[in-house]
């Protein structure tokens, strides 16, 4: 009996049955927690497909208050409006006593209309902006009132064109609005504005209109003077046509975020808590001129806001886009809660199941739900607070229990408030966002690695072969104690 005690207590045999399975549990359980967060993906994608449901939403109520009032607005002009008079000469077989005769007869027909761009253009605006409510949403309305003057050049007679020559008949003033329904007033200082086009097959967008009269009423190469003071409405975007050989712009509003759009951005800004003031100045160097402007015209493509110099008015709180924005991070964060949750357990001795990582994970999605349902109705960095306030509270109530003391629980509560602290500060700094996501990676990879400096991996491996098997450790024991009653009896024997 002696010599079989001796046998089993012997470490050679018993240590490689246990190697394997000092590394299986530590794998398994990181494999389960790893295959737990990827799971929670699918939750997160659900919330990530209702946040965009949202977003539709809120952009069709814009766009059906856009078709109710005005929609974003654009003003192209003003152009100097030529009809022309083509004449030509009409041949035709005719029979007189018998013979045929060949008859020729003048007449006339209409050409296609010419568009003539201001030799210098000046546009100085306020677009005040006030906000609408249908529902729970926010529209954006501005209120433009422009001053437009400038002058344009009394272009010369047609040059001759063989047998069919041309004339300009009428002259008009023609302005392009994108959406004519949201003229307020138009006031010209040196004529009147037509009420109709007179069977003038103007481009409907040409909601402005100043008959001049006959083309012979003025002298070529003459200056014609014009200024208008026009008042429109619109949402969302403004954008103004540099028309002119020379053209000036200058916009002011009291809103605070502006986005410059078009193909020209402002020569100077000041853009302040109380608005901005932005002003443009281009050439018919940059612009394309007249031949440019002419052909736009007659094609009716005027309306292109890629040649157009305007602002849009950016929400830098839209809070669809933010929520959006946050569960890119979900993963991630989901990822460095569960290992701050890990690091708990290496360093205080507990176990948690899988199924309370689930939970904890289930909370922290739900944390983006309570973000977009509660931003809809209150400002975004208080509904981000209610949101992470409330999840976080659950996660550190629900913890309390299975890691054992409150002041663990308290640790973990104080490395998620860090963590949804850090992730408000980069949805506030979108340009800086790579920035600060890449060291806040670093910063939690660096403290699991302080943290773990001293761990024995090994010893914690066998451990957990122990606790995942306690009859085996019992075992093991008994063996132990064998082998050491064996050790102090042998002098005994050997007397």
């Amino acid at each position: 009996m002696p010599a079989v005690r001796h046998d089993c207590a012997m470490p050679a045999p018993c240590s490689p049955r246990m190697l394997p399975d000092m590394k299986i549990p530590l794998l398994a359980r990181f494999a389960v927690v790893g295959g737990i967060a990827f799971a929670l993906l699918l939750p997160i994608a659900l919330i990530e497909g209702k946040i965009h449901e949202r977003r539709l939403l809120a952009d069709s109520v814009e766009s059906q208050f856009a078709a109710e009032t005005s929609g974003p607005q654009m003003v192209a002009g003003p152009f100097l409006a030529l009809t022309c008079e083509e004449t030509f000469v009409e041949e035709r077989q005719v029979m007189r006593a018998g013979k045929a005769e060949t008859v020729s007869e003048r007449k006339t027909t209409v050409c296609p209309t010419a568009y003539f761009a201001p030799r210098t253009l000046r546009v100085a605006g306020q677009m005040p902006v006030e906000t609408r409510h249908r529902g729970i949403y926010n529209i954006r309305l501005f209120r433009a009132a422009l001053g437009v003057n400038g002058e344009i050049e009394w272009p010369r007679p047609t040059a001759p064109n063989g047998l069919n020559p041309r004339t300009w008949k009428r002259a008009y003033l023609v302005i392009a609005v994108r959406d004519p329904r949201g003229v307020r007033k138009v006031e010209s200082k040196h004529g009147t504005l037509m009420r109709d086009s007179h069977g003038l097959d103007f481009e409907s967008r040409f909601a402005i209109r100043e008959d001049l009269g006959p083309y012979a009423s003025r002298e070529p190469a003459s200056m014609l003077p014009f200024d208008y003071r026009i008042e429109l409405i619109g949402t969302s975007r403004f954008e103004i046509a540099p028309v002119g050989d020379s053209t000036d712009i200058r916009l002011a509003s009291d809103w605070p975020h502006p986005s410059f759009t078009g193909a020209w951005t402002p020569d100077s800004r000041d853009i302040t808590r109380q608005g901005f003031l932005a002003s443009w100045r281009m050439t018919h160097l940059a612009t394309g001129g007249q031949p440019a402007w002419d052909a736009q015209a007659r094609e009716g493509k005027l309306m292109d806001s890629a040649r157009a110099s305007g602002v849009a008015l950016f929400d830098p709180i839209n809070v669809y886009a933010l929520s959006y924005r946050a569960t890119q991070y979900a993963f991630l964060f989901v990822l460095f809660t569960f290992a701050a949750i890990a690091l708990t357990e290496l360093v205080a001795g507990v176990r948690l199941h899988p199924m309370q990582y689930l939970l904890t994970g289930l909370a922290l999605a739900v944390f983006f739900l309570l973000l977009i349902a509660l931003s809809e109705h209150i400002a975004f960095h208080l509904a981000y607070g209610s949101a992470a306030g409330a999840c976080l509270g659950l996660i550190v109530f629900y913890l309390r229990h299975p890691l054992g003391a409150a002041r663990r629980a308290a640790t973990l509560g104080a490395l998620l408030a860090a963590l949804y602290a850090a992730l408000f500060v980069i949805l506030k700094s979108e340009d800086h966002a790579l920035l600060l996501g890449s060291m806040m990676v670093f910063a939690v990879l660096a403290m699991a690695m302080v943290l773990t400096r001293k761990l024995d991996w090994a010893a914690l491996s066998a451990r957990m072969v122990s606790l995942r098997d306690p009859a085996a450790g019992a075992v093991g024991d008994v063996r132990q104690d064998a082998s050491r009653t064996a050790d102090f009896s042998a002098p005994d024997v050997v007397a």
